[in-house]
């Protein structure tokens, strides 16, 4: 046998074992019932299509994952919905920004439900307020996210039982200080110094926290009602949530990305990028402790101000080569007013634009930056008026519209290359409805006609998505046709 061949063998093999260590829907529907936690192929497609799982790999047409890998994140997921009650969005929220193997979450989630939440010598209180701490320092909402392996549930326990206390019947939990001390995390000052923890040595001693504890905050005044036309808290977070993970799936599909400083498309698969989560909930806490507002309902309730980047890199021999293309997603609201009153009236303006790109800085020479920034409560003309264009940066502007419409302002600038589609969150498939719809619409009234060239700048979709709503209303409307008038093409009803 040549050298050649065996060289070729070798890598069919090493080809193979790789192939192997991945499984499709049905195999992962099938083990994961036999380890006791079973997902079906629904429930998966449904963890995808939320943004809780990563979009499948492909080997030839079959999506695959890593089967450690998807298993680990399934019992994880498994854990934590049905045997900790954590909601679906804390869920997505904690996978997002795990960079450790899933494996360590499992381990640390068994531990914290076998050893503690189903039983031991905490009160039923005392085991809430603990599982809490723990995915809110998971999260980042204690002021900085921590991987799984980084909390030490036993330091977490003594620190709940010591620090939390009884108050007649109710149990008050321990001030988020306490909890971040417990994990060696400095907290913050006021004023964004950072203050060294109590007991190290070498550090000076901490400086008292501007807040009294919790159980000391002043009551909530009563909140006014929302107006109407207001935009109010929970909605924000909603819109923030959609956009951010619409994003993502328009980036999946992208496939390549185009970078105007060289003229190139760069691929922009798994193996070409990196993906960054963005998480300010920390700012949004000490905001709350400025207020005296700390509240874990309305932080829950509230927009964190949320982002995500895609990071594209020019394939070497080696690997990743040289940063090329960043593609940036940031939801931006009025947090303030969200905190004090729950809802607000005034869209963002240009003085939260230059706010925002100030603190999203402008991209290292060589590298060209895209920009959507989503203001869940709208923008206003002024900042439309205004969006930048620079040499090594596009922006283009996000708000909501009516129905499944989102209203996009950018300059039309050729150096887009197609990459504005990953800030639109309207799906094709609403797309078509919106279509659909507003046709059926107008063409209720018989010998009502609209002029089919006009539709896709009329409601600002492709003219492949007006093609496609034509061809569902002449399929079920029998008395809708396309007939040539003037030189030009419409659909009309009959008059009969």
């Amino acid at each position: 046998m040549s050298n050649g061949h065996q060289r070729l063998q070798a890598i069919g093999k090493a080809l193979k074992a790789e192939e192997s260590r991945f499984i499709g829907y049905a195999e992962i529907e099938r083990k994961s019932k036999a380890l006791g936690f079973g997902m079906s192929v629904r429930t998966l497609r449904f963890y995808v299509d939320e943004g809780i799982l990563p979009p499948p790999k492909k080997v030839g047409k079959t999506p695959v994952y890593e089967e450690d890998w998807i298993l680990n994140v399934l019992l994880a997921i498994h854990l934590m919905k049905t045997r900790l009650n954590r909601s679906l969005t804390e869920i997505r929220a904690i996978l997002a920004q795990l960079q450790e193997s899933p494996e360590a979450l499992t381990d640390k989630l068994s531990v914290l439900y076998e050893e503690y939440a189903k039983g031991g010598q905490l009160k039923p209180v005392e085991r809430a307020g603990l599982i809490d701490a723990f995915f809110d320092l998971l999260t980042g909402r204690l002021g900085v996210a921590r991987q799984p392996s980084e909390v030490r549930l036993a330091e977490l326990v003594d620190c709940i039982a010591e620090h939390g206390r009884w108050e007649g019947e109710e149990w008050v939990a321990p001030d988020p200080e306490w909890i971040l001390a417990s994990q060696g995390i400095e907290p913050r000052s006021d004023s964004g110094e950072v203050e060294a923890v109590p007991g190290e040595e070498g550090q000076r001693e901490a400086a008292p926290s501007a807040s009294p504890p919790e159980s000391e905050h002043q009551p909530l005044p009563p909140l006014a009602p929302a107006p109407e036309g207001a935009i109010t808290a929970a909605v924000a977070r909603s819109l923030e949530a959609t956009f951010l993970r619409r994003f993502q799936g328009n980036f999946e599909r992208l496939g390549r990305v185009h970078c105007p400083l060289d003229g190139k498309g760069y691929k922009a698969g798994p193996r070409e990028r990196t993906f960054h989560k963005r998480d300010r909930s920390g700012e949004v806490l000490e905001r709350m402790k400025r207020l005296r507002l700390y509240d874990r309902a309305l932080l829950d309730a509230i927009p964190l101000g949320g982002g995500c980047e895609y990071r594209v890199y020019q394939r070497g021999l080696f690997g990743r080569g040289d940063l090329k293309v960043v593609v940036t997603a940031l939801a931006l609201s009025p947090i303030d007013a969200f905190l004090e009153q729950r809802w607000t009236t005034e869209p963002l303006g240009r003085l939260d634009l230059r706010r925002a790109l100030e603190e999203l800085g402008e991209p290292d020479e060589g590298v060209f930056q895209y920009v959507g920034l989503f203001s869940t409560v709208g923008w206003s003309r002024a900042a439309r008026e205004e969006v930048p264009s620079r040499r090594n940066q596009l922006v283009c502007l996000v708000e909501s519209g009516e129905g499944t419409a989102w209203r996009r302002t950018f300059c039309l600038d050729p150096r887009w290359g197609g990459v504005e589609r990953v800030f639109d969150p309207e799906s094709d498939q609403e797309k078509v409805e919106r279509a659909r719809d507003y046709m059926e619409e107008h063409l209720k009234p018989k010998g009502e006609f609209l002029i089919i060239r006009n539709l896709s700048e009329d409601l600002d979709v492709p003219p492949a998505v007006v093609e496609t709503a034509i061809e569902e209303l002449l399929a079920g409307d029998p008395e809708l046709s396309i007939v040539e008038s003037s030189g030009r093409q419409i659909i009309k009803r009959s008059r009969l």
